[in-house]
Order: structure tokens, then sequence, then C-alpha cells
């Protein structure tokens, strides 16, 4: 395309790269970029938006940036995608501070974020270890006009449980009920591993019983997280008690589920069980 008399225009080249992004192939996109740049083929916002990108998923800000200065410089506006994508990069190189004050100066500039942008944010944040800084959005947010939702809650919950603050999670997650936001599967995942982390097995298990009325139905890994803790504790009875409350609702048991009744089996020195168990995992063809 490069070396035609007259090359396409700038859309075909785009979505070139557009599927070198999708793909994950962000080096090869950004040397693309740069040659369409050194013919002097001139980008459009979409391009540009791209090649952030590319930059963020490479942990390349300082280019990123660059590029973003770029946009401006040709009169272009970044969209919400593109300002969020920004955010997202500099947590994730742990950047914390400089996302912050990111986020603050588009602000100020009479830039606005969406619901989508906090809940990445919120969860950039708690995935880096700063779940603190995610609570302080979780509050800030409703000012912008932005309704905190089930994700941003269950992110901070599930960080928190994390960090056997359990006492804090079950603060937020009374706090969701209290303001109308139901709860899903991942936030009682999230609960009840907290509650095994801190050897609280009876509410664990009351727990998953709240969920069925609740209309919330508990997923594979739900049951499994329940019943690794009681194995490591080596309460195979209520293990096994919650494995057939498992199959009696059809949710079929993982490697995750045999491994920890096997392990639980080690445990307590019924190896025999273990070795049936490890029989009925390969018959059942869990891989």
């Amino acid at each position: 395309m490069l070396s035609m008399r007259r090359p396409p225009s700038i859309i075909q080249f785009t979505k070139i790269l557009g599927s070198l992004a999708k793909t994950n192939h962000f080096p090869t996109a950004i040397s693309l970029f740069q040659q369409l740049q050194a013919r002097g083929i001139a980008p459009d916002l979409f391009t540009l938006s791209i090649v952030i990108n590319c930059c963020c998923g490479m942990g390349r800000m300082t280019l990123a940036f660059s590029v973003l200065a770029k946009i401006f410089r040709m009169d272009y506006q970044p969209d919400t995608v593109t300002l969020t994508t920004i955010l997202k990069g500099l947590y994730l190189c742990g950047s914390v501070e400089k996302a912050v004050r990111f986020h603050d100066r588009v602000l100020a500039h009479g830039f606005q974020f969406n619901q989508v942008t906090y809940g990445t944010l919120i969860n950039g944040l708690c995935k880096t270890g700063h779940t603190s800084a995610a609570i302080q959005v979780l509050r800030k947010i409703p000012r912008y006009g932005i309704a905190p939702d089930v994700l941003m809650y269950s992110a901070i919950i599930d960080s928190l449980c994390k960090d056997t603050l359990v006492s804090q999670a079950f603060h937020l997650y009374s706090e969701m009920l209290a303001k109308g936001i139901s709860p899903d599967v991942i936030t009682y995942s999230s609960l009840i591993f907290g509650l095994c982390l801190v050897g609280q097995y009876k509410e664990a298990i009351d727990l998953l019983s709240d969920m069925v009325p609740r209309n919330i139905t508990p997923d594979v890994r739900t049951y499994s997280i329940l019943i690794d803790g009681l194995c490591k504790e080596g309460k195979i009875k209520d293990a096994k008690n919650v494995l057939a409350v498992m199959t009696k609702h059809g949710v079929k048991p993982d490697v995750v589920t045999y491994n920890s009744l096997m392990d639980g089996y080690c445990l307590v020195n019924q190896v025999n069980k273990a070795k049936y168990t490890f029989n009925t995992m390969a018959e059942n063809s869990v891989s």
C-alpha cells in the first residue's frame, strides 16, 4: 500500500492498525504507524486513538502522551474511550498518582468521564493494591453525576476480602443494599472467599444459602471457593454437603473443585477417598 503511486486513504491503513491492536500486536502497529508518519500520510483521530491504545498496552506512556498531544495539535478532541485507555495504562504501570492527576486535569479542561471509566479506574486501583484510593474514587463520583454500580462495589469488596478486611467489605455490601444496588454472583463469591480466609465458615455457608432467595445463582467458582476453604480446615463433611448442593443445582464440579476435595481427604489421611475422587474426575473427563 505504501509503495503505490497514490496510497489509499488513511481509513484503509487505520483498519490494518485496528486489526493488529485487537490481536495485541502492539509493537507491529506502532512500527507501521511510524512508517506512515515517515511517508507524510496524515493520521485521523481513529488512527491516533488506536496508537494510544497500543502504547498503553505496552506500558509506553511517554509515547502515549506524545500521541495525545498530537491529537490536540491537529485540533481533534479525544473521546472518553481514549482518555480512559490512558488512565488504565497509567495505573497498570503503577503510576497511580499520575493517573489521579491526569483524571483531575482532564476534568478541569471540561472533558467528562462516564460510568465505564470509573469502573475501569476503580478496578485498576484495586488490582494494583490501592483499595483505599478506589474507595475515595467511589465516594467522589456522585458529584460528577455518575452513579456507582455493582461492578465498582464488587471490585472493592473483592480487594478488601483478599486483604482480610471482611468487616469493611460487609459494610460496603450493606451500603449497596441500602442504595438498591443488587449484588451479583461476583460480589457473593468475594464475600464467601473473605469469610473463609478469616475462618468464618458457618457465615460463609449461610451467605451461600442467602443467594437463592435473592435470585442469584452460585456458579462453579462460588461453590469451589467454599469447598476449598472447608477442605483446608479438614471440614470434609461440610465440604461434601456443599458439593451435594452444588450437584443438586446442576453445577458441575471442575478441576479446582476436585483438587480441593483431594487435598482435603489427604489432609485427614483418607487417601483412598482422595484416589476415588481422582478416578471420578477422570471418568467425568474433567481436566
